[in-house]
């Protein structure tokens, strides 16, 4: 998924009048500092990802309440702070248009960071234009989005340094950020995209999960969009981990979301004591009329290249599964246990089936 930048549209700032105006109404009766249009679709003339970033600013004994009524009031899915401290991160479930919406703690490096920013291109026509020159290139490009931010570092330390609100390790810790860390850019197959998920993969999560034929060896039934909403929220939480053990890739194939793969990895024994290689548990799951075509086999076969290694691979699963149990062996898995009645599923007890691999 290519990031998209397009021209500066006049319309942006009326956009966010409106969504500020209906987040004033759900957090009524609670101290709110301010509401804030930040990000580059608040620059004018400046090229911009089409997505309204907004930061709502309150002390730090209002966060909780302002999540809490953003929540209940709005229906927002609440994100966690995604890595960076003092930073709530909420999905609004209007995305007409597309908005990022964040309640911040006053004063915390991020919110002076997002002003700092927006103020000084604001102020300096010269920084603009350069910022939103590359933004347009990258784009042309077809970069990713984990790509798109590390690739811009460069400049918005610039800007950030001419904004002169932040200390040096400030500065630092925002660009330590802005590195991919443990995230993937993409990786292309023959004929595959795998890429990190985005909380716009909600609708194809939920085409996979909510399909009988796709969950009928698993423990859940099939996902309500609601569901499916929570579920891929939890991916992109997990991805900003360091270490990572929740590793989740999505699939495309010729630009749609098409299926997932998956992996828990386990740097642990059971006793809390570090162990010589980590152990990896596996897992894949693709739209039905993509099943039996081979994209399962090279969408696994890629993402276990990206673990990379010294790493312990499993895979388990129902033996009537005979598609999982195929693609553990035309990747090398070794057949390790056959377990019958491990654990119950949809009403009836199921045997375990078990496939291990070294790399």
């Amino acid at each position: 998924m290519s990031v998209v930048v397009e021209p500066y549209n006049p319309a942006w700032p009326s956009y966010f009048s409106k969504i500020k105006s209906t987040i004033q109404s759900y957090l009524s009766g609670i101290p709110i500092l301010s509401i804030e249009h930040i990000g580059s679709t608040s620059v004018p003339h400046l090229a911009a990802k089409p997505i309204i970033d907004i930061d709502i600013i309150v002390t730090r004994e209002n966060i909780q309440p302002a999540v809490d009524a953003l929540v209940q009031k709005g229906k927002f899915t609440y994100l966690g702070e995604l890595g960076i401290a003092d930073r709530h991160a909420l999905q609004d479930p209007d995305q007409v248009p597309k908005r990022n919406v964040y309640v911040c703690v006053e004063g915390a490096f991020q919110v002076r960071n997002h002003l700092g920013v927006r103020d000084t291109l604001k102020q300096n026509a010269e920084l603009r234009d350069e910022y939103g020159a590359l933004k347009l290139q990258l784009a042309e490009q077809g970069t990713n989005i984990v790509d798109y931010i590390e690739a811009k570092s460069g400049v918005v330390m610039k800007i950030l340094k001419a904004a002169g609100l932040l200390s040096g390790e400030e500065l630092e810790e925002i660009e330590m950020a802005n590195k991919k860390g443990e995230r993937f850019g993409a990786t292309k197959t023959e004929r595959l995209l795998l890429r990190e998920f985005v909380l716009a993969d909600v609708e194809g999560y939920f085409e996979l999960e909510s399909s009988d034929e796709v969950v009928r060896y698993q423990t859940f039934g099939p996902r309500t969009r609601e569901e499916a909403r929570d579920d891929v929220s939890m991916i992109v939480m997990n991805s900003s981990a360091v270490p990572r053990s929740h590793v989740e890739l999505a699939v495309e194939h010729e630009g749609r979301f098409i299926g997932r793969v998956g992996a828990v990895v386990k740097r642990e024994s059971g006793r809390g004591e570090k162990v010589d290689a980590p152990h990896a548990d596996l897992w894949f799951s693709f739209i039905p009329e993509y099943q039996g075509k081979g994209f399962a086999t090279e969408a696994v076969r890629a993402f276990v290249s990206l673990l990379g290694g010294p790493l312990e691979l499993e895979i388990e699963c129902d033996p009537r599964n005979t598609g999982s149990w195929k693609l553990a062996k035309r990747l090398g898995f070794e057949r390790i246990s056959l377990t019958e009645k491990v654990y119950q599923c949809k009403g009836e007890w199921v045997d375990s089936l078990v496939y291990r691999k070294w790399v």
